[in-house]
């Protein structure tokens, strides 16, 4: 894996200033993180997951503007499966690159978030092509609804990270290791009706689908 140092640098987010990379011991455990110089402060950017996601995780490398990140992924009832991923930085994360993009026709976005320990809300946000969003929140003693068009540029940003994740060829099923995690099930109605769905028991899929997630339920 030509694993030499426990640091590196280079400029992960294009902006002209020195980033590094980190992997080392800390209060939790063995990490990896991306200190990122922004000119007027640096921000930090976990790339480990945690014990409860990974069984371990080897240093990073870096490739270009690109980390390459090795890890034994816990897979619920599956076990674990070492991985290889090759990372990029995003829309202020990082996320698994995509080199090779499709530009599917997007009909409808649906994504459920439900379940999980305790008194937790139901939240539903239901995207179609003409721009217009449905969002709801659904709790024990009122549900409350929200309507709104999305701006041209708040659309493009949540249909072109869709197509950027290759959400077509991800799994249908993703699940963490432990109990009492919520639910999120999106659906992608896209092209000719084609329907992608995909079940994803604790949120933790992939680093591309919780940015996903994230965006979603940040347009309310």
């Amino acid at each position: 894996m030509n694993i030499k140092t426990n640091w590196e640098k280079s400029d992960f987010d294009n902006n002209g200033l020195t980033d590094i990379l980190i992997t080392g011991n800390t209060s939790e455990g063995p990490q990896t993180i991306c200190v990122l110089d922004m000119g007027d402060r640096f921000e930090l950017k976990k790339i480990s997951q945690g014990e409860l996601y990974e069984a371990c995780s080897f240093p990073a490398i870096v490739e270009s503007n690109k980390i390459v990140y090795y890890r034994n992924k816990i897979q619920g009832r599956y076990g674990s499966l070492f991985t290889k991923e090759t990372l990029i930085y995003r829309n202020g994360e990082f996320i698994e690159n995509n080199d090779i993009l499709k530009k599917h026709h997007i009909l409808e976005i649906k994504l459920r978030c439900s379940g999980g320990y305790g008194p937790n809300d139901d939240l539903d946000v239901e995207i179609i092509s003409n721009r217009d969003m449905m969002y709801t929140i659904t709790g024990r003693d009122r549900t409350t609804y929200y309507n709104s068009k999305l701006s041209q540029e708040k659309f493009k940003e949540v249909i072109d990270l869709l197509n950027y994740i290759d959400f077509e060829n991800l799994a249908d099923e993703y699940e963490v290791g432990y109990s009492d995690a919520s639910t999120n099930r999106l659906e992608i109605t896209y092209d000719n009706m084609k329907v992608k769905k995909i079940s994803d028991y604790g949120g933790m899929g992939t680093r591309g689908l919780r940015q996903f997630y994230d965006l979603l339920f940040s347009l309310k």
